[in-house]
């Protein structure tokens, strides 16, 4: 009977020591998010260069307010690229934009390089011309205009645009929050 005393007591202890040996702990860990209004991009005005002469380099400044780029070799009705951003009020930006290549609606089609240059009087630090992956801000609004503008390579003669199919390809920008 002793035995089984002493046997039962030390079934009670170890079921008392096994209980303290699994005793739990707990961490909160807290959630947080900006929500920030999406970004959009959409295209007012397209560049058109006119009626340019073969064989020479055409630029085109990026809008009326570039008063850097020398243009060039332009025909009599030209137009610049514009492009509005919209998103959140005051939010700092980055802007990418890609080149264009022109073809000609030929096969094989004949292509011909456009170096894009941009403009915006929302650049961070000021009013000005800025390469691809350059920041600027939105206004107080939400809002920026990019002015588009750029190079094409000495075009020999033809009808050339972004839209004519094989590799021509248009400029594309992107924009994204920092």
């Amino acid at each position: 009977m002793k035995n089984l005393k002493i046997f039962s007591l030390f079934i009670a202890l170890g079921l008392v020591v096994s209980t303290n040996v699994n005793a739990q702990t707990s961490s909160n860990v807290t959630v947080a998010a900006e929500v920030v209004t999406a970004l959009t991009v959409n295209t007012t005005q397209n560049i058109s260069l006119g009626t340019i002469q073969a064989g020479l380099a055409s630029t085109i400044a990026a809008g009326a307010s570039d008063n850097v780029t020398s243009e060039a070799n332009l025909g009599v009705t030209t137009t610049s690229g514009n492009v509005t951003i919209a998103g959140n009020p005051s939010a700092a930006v980055t802007v990418d934009f890609s080149n264009a290549i022109l073809t000609e609606f030929t096969t094989p089609a004949t292509e011909f390089a456009f170096t894009t240059i941009a403009y915006s009087p929302e650049l961070d630090g000021g009013a000005g011309l800025f390469a691809s992956g350059a920041t600027i801000n939105l206004d107080g609004s939400g809002d920026a205009s990019i002015q588009l503008g750029g190079t094409l390579a000495a075009p020999s003669a033809g009808s050339f645009s972004t839209a004519n199919g094989g590799n021509g390809s248009p400029i594309t920008v992107t924009v994204t929050y920092q």
